[in-house]
């Protein structure tokens, strides 16, 4: 009897080892976890309502459209005491199917508190040690934190202890100092910062975290297919923000054991896929130049590729505001680059100008833009890129806004001895543009150009002197404004 029951056990693995191997193993399908700003500035009003009416109507459209696979939880902060920072509740735990009862508790709550965000993310972080899906954190707030001095520090603590979540941030009708912490801690958590303002926003922040844990729910079912084995190539995703891609012509995808171009693609789509063995990639854009020119190109980076996977990029893109008044300055390129990377220098041709300020797709990070003015055979300006922004953060898949609406322009002089002028810093120390007359006449001297709004020492050259000649040593140019100065010449 032991010897029948002894085979009958093993038949028994065997099928269930035979069904494991051939169907796959049970999914693992994603988590979301909400963190609520309960705290008692939420009774204040953006959008013509409450900000936190607006919270529990934008949370009853998001939590029942999830995809059913996903699990939820709650957590919220500063709904039952004022001026505790031990109040935080979790209101449905990490894990749960609750969505009704969920919705329930988002109804219920009742601000009150303070604002002890890092905290609360601790708490929501703890419940998901051990666990092998990475959890989604969602954070809602209007403001930022008040029960400790290093938030930041806090994420980057829990990030590197190896619990398996990504966080991204709302900031509800925040402030700039407001929104820099709050970016802060989505940077520090693997995610995202979304500024929102009104119900519509904020409901299109939740739209767009939805759309990367359903791509994960299909992910998980797409690892239940049988499949034998696994293939060796991986596969590079690229997504191009649609607006994009007026301004970049092509990707060049080059092998870095050997350093060769293995594949030039053209005709770019906004969203494709690039399969590719297991290795070391750069990705070379080249940006369209005017005329027939040849693309400018610069390094977006190195990716691994790893065979079965598939690496995702989503570009963010950088818009360019310019000012009807400063539309047609004489610029000769527009010139990006990163303040923590000096490789990349992207320099764009004037030539009619078409492109220069057209929609531009970059990886997300830091960067600065500048132009250089016209230095053609025609000109004699400077070489000296000009800087029209502090650095800007392009955020992966998402957008930022250069705004160029500042500047100078030079009322025509008299005196027809005037050779040129130079912008100066404030103490001196720097020029910031030097122009000169062309070689077809003075037109380059009256022209508008832009330049950041500061104070500026403003300095001609006039026919015959040996130096230039200070004509202002305290010339404030404000944002939005283009100064018309008149020399007296």
């Amino acid at each position: 009897m032991r010897y029948l029951t002894s085979i009958l056990s093993t038949i028994v693995l065997f099928f269930t080892l035979l069904v494991s191997s051939t169907f796959g193993a049970t999914p693992q399908f994603p988590e979301m976890m909400f963190i609520l700003d309960a705290s008692g500035s939420m009774w204040g009003k953006a959008g013509g309502q409450t900000k936190i009416d607006t919270a529990k109507r934008v949370m009853t459209q998001v939590v029942p459209a999830l995809p059913q696979e996903v699990r939820v939880g709650l957590t919220a902060y500063g709904h039952n005491r004022k001026g505790d920072c031990k109040d935080i509740e979790t209101l449905i735990p990490s894990g749960s199917t609750d969505r009704k009862g969920l919705l329930g508790k988002v109804t219920a709550l009742s601000p009150k508190g303070m604002t002890p965000i890092a905290a609360s993310i601790k708490t929501v972080a703890d419940q998901l040690k051990g666990k092998e899906t990475e959890t989604t954190i969602v954070l809602v707030s209007d403001g930022e934190e008040t029960c400790n001095d290093d938030p930041c520090g806090v994420i980057t603590a829990l990030k590197g202890s190896g619990i398996k979540f990504i966080l991204h941030v709302v900031g509800f009708d925040v402030n700039t100092k407001q929104k820099e912490q709050l970016a802060c801690l989505a940077k520090e958590g693997g995610g995202n910062y979304f500024g929102a303002a009104d119900s519509n926003s904020l409901l299109a922040a939740f739209k767009t975290v939805e759309q990367e844990v359903i791509k994960k729910v299909e992910f998980e079912k797409a690892k239940t297919t049988t499949k034998k084995k696994a293939s060796g190539l991986g596969k590079l995703h690229i997504v191009i923000p649609e607006q994009g891609l007026v301004s970049v012509g092509l990707l060049k995808f080059i092998r870095k054991k050997d350093n060769k171009v293995i594949r030039t693609v053209k005709g770019l789509k906004k969203d494709a896929t690039y399969p590719f063995p297991s290795g070391t990639y750069e990705i070379v854009a080249g940006f369209k130049n005017p005329n027939y020119k040849a693309p400018s190109e610069v390094s977006f980076g190195e990716y691994e590729v790893v065979g079965g996977e598939t690496k995702d990029i989503k570009l963010g893109l950088l818009l360019v505001n310019i000012s009807d008044s400063l539309a047609k300055i004489p610029a000769g390129g527009v010139i990006l680059t990163q303040p923590d990377n000096p490789k990349f220098n992207l320099n764009l041709l004037a030539e009619n100008g078409y492109y220069l300020f057209k929609p531009k797709p970059l990886p997300a990070g830091k960067y600065v833009f500048n132009v250089h003015y016209k230095r053609s055979y025609l000109w004699r300006t400077a070489e000296t890129p000009v800087a029209l922004s502090n650095p800007l953060d392009v955020p992966e898949a998402g957008e930022q806004v250069v705004t160029i609406d500042s500047g100078i322009q030079l009322k025509k002089a008299a005196d027809s001895s005037m050779e040129g002028w130079e912008l100066r810093s404030s103490d001196g120390a720097k020029t910031i543009m030097k122009i000169v007359n062309a070689s077809n006449g003075d037109y380059p001297l009256w022209a508008p150009y832009a330049v950041m709004p500061s104070t500026y020492q403003l300095l001609v050259m006039l026919k015959g002197m040996e130096e230039p000649m200070m004509v202002s040593d305290n010339l404030t140019i404000q944002k939005g404004e283009l100064l018309e100065f008149d020399t007296g010449l």
